[in-house]
């Protein structure tokens, strides 16, 4: 999967902009994230020598997962605190973990994103310290249509007259919303 079109996004990340050419030929997916009046970009790779060639440096947690996507915040990484990665789920209810970096790259959080199993459309993602400690459980995550979506109104249509899939997911309990986007 390669993303044809990705011109059409240009103007809504500025990290995502930058991407060389080489960059913008590995991507995968996009996740675009709304949160706190702010939009921001996670670039997914299938391999993490293209993850490297964006992130530079790669926690070992990363390097050490068994994960068919990778994923970074690209403007977690121009702002160097609360660096944002992500590799696929390990188990079959398991669908993602997330793990946030400090600047000097010490694990601070890491999530885990777990199917519902009374809901298809929800993800229950339990939140850890850096030592395992639960700091929340069962935050709900819900797709659904373009009313999920508080982010720019336009970007979604954008997307779509490139070609690309669009999911909608938001946060039940936050300000926070996501457009996933993959090649159709």
């Amino acid at each position: 999967m390669q993303f044809l079109n990705i011109d059409a996004l240009m103007g809504y990340s500025a990290a995502l902009d930058a991407l060389t050419a080489c960059q913008r030929a590995a991507l995968v997916e996009i996740v675009f994230c709304y949160r706190r009046g702010s939009l921001s970009a996670t670039a997914v790779f299938e391999d993490v020598e293209a993850l490297r060639d964006v992130a530079g440096q790669v926690p070992a947690e990363i390097e050490r997962a068994v994960t068919r996507r990778y994923g970074v915040d690209l403007e977690s990484l121009s702002h160097g605190e609360g660096v944002r990665f992500y590799v696929d789920g390990d188990e079959p209810e398991t669908v993602l973990f997330g793990f946030t970096y400090s600047s000097a790259g010490k694990l601070e959080e890491w999530k885990r994103y777990q199917r519902d199993p009374d809901c298809k459309q929800r993800l229950l993602i339990d939140r850890f310290d850096a030592a395992d400690r639960a700091k929340s459980i069962g935050e709900v995550e819900r797709a659904g249509g373009p009313d999920r979506w508080k982010g720019p109104s336009e970007l979604p249509n954008k997307a779509k007259q490139a070609g690309l899939q669009v999911i909608y997911l938001a946060k039940e309990a936050k300000d926070q919303c996501y457009l996933r986007l993959l090649s159709a």
